[in-house]
């Protein structure tokens, strides 16, 4: 689909993912305590994690003893997580559901908290977001919280050009511009057999006050709402199905 990615989230590529994005993850960490320490606030007990990668939120949470399940994006991803949980010991459902529709999951299940990291600013339109929360609502149990991160163009990190190659031999070459309200990155894949691949994402500009109205329209209200001063300066905001 136009401005989403896949291939980081199919194998080969998929194993490489931190790489890829390492200017997230080098402090991702502090974000990952501070998710933890809210779900025990609120008093959590059976959570989601939408976009769970390979399972390293879930070890996590699941360690403060806390159940999450996970959404991965491809059947690769669902793997390789599987196999990580299994080495762990960690119990969780993996679920899958495409990126660009990340929250169509059977009926019947019920979170007391759902988590989503990166989501916001993918390039959905004003009536996407606004099922898309309606869905998150219907998964919420009574009460239930939903933590999300965002970042507005007013704090955006425009990455240098960047090649990247790793041990299996795969290179991962990107660049970055800024059209207005979009944060365009094009991205080249080169398998260790050579082959070059080629995708474009798309990451859109999202306003704390669209936000709000957002979030007022589905239903659900800000409990937190704070500013994370990371790599990637980003907003970190917890609401509630009331």
């Amino acid at each position: 689909m136009k401005g989403f990615l896949d291939l980081p989230y199919r194998l080969p590529f998929a194993r490489h993912y931190k790489e890829f994005d390492r200017g997230f993850y080098v402090d991702f960490s502090v974000q990952l305590k501070r998710m933890g320490r809210w779900f025990r606030e609120y008093g959590c007990r059976r959570t989601l994690d939408v976009g769970a990668m390979t399972g390293g939120c879930i070890e996590y949470i699941s360690r403060l003893g806390i159940r999450m399940d996970g959404v991965q994006f491809t059947n690769d991803l669902r793997r390789l997580a599987d196999v990580q949980l299994r080495k762990s010991g960690t119990a969780s459902t993996l679920f899958v559901s495409q990126v660009h529709d990340p929250f169509r999951l059977p009926r019947g299940l019920s979170y007391d908290g759902i988590v989503t990291l990166g989501w916001l600013n993918l390039p959905f339109s004003a009536a996407r977001l606004r099922r898309m929360l309606a869905q998150v609502r219907r998964l919420l149990a009574p009460r239930g919280v939903f933590m999300f991160d965002f970042f507005d163009f007013e704090k955006v990190v425009i990455d240098p050009p960047e090649a990247l190659r790793f041990g299996d031999g795969i290179v991962h070459a990107a660049y970055t511009q800024r059209s207005g309200p979009v944060l365009r990155r094009y991205h080249v894949w080169i398998p260790g057999g050579g082959g070059a691949r080629l995708e474009v994402s798309d990451l859109v500009d999202r306003r704390p006050r669209a936000v709000r109205a957002l979030l007022a329209e589905a239903g659900l209200k800000i409990v937190r709402a704070e500013f994370l001063d990371l790599n990637y300066p980003r907003h970190f905001w917890l609401v509630r199905k009331d």
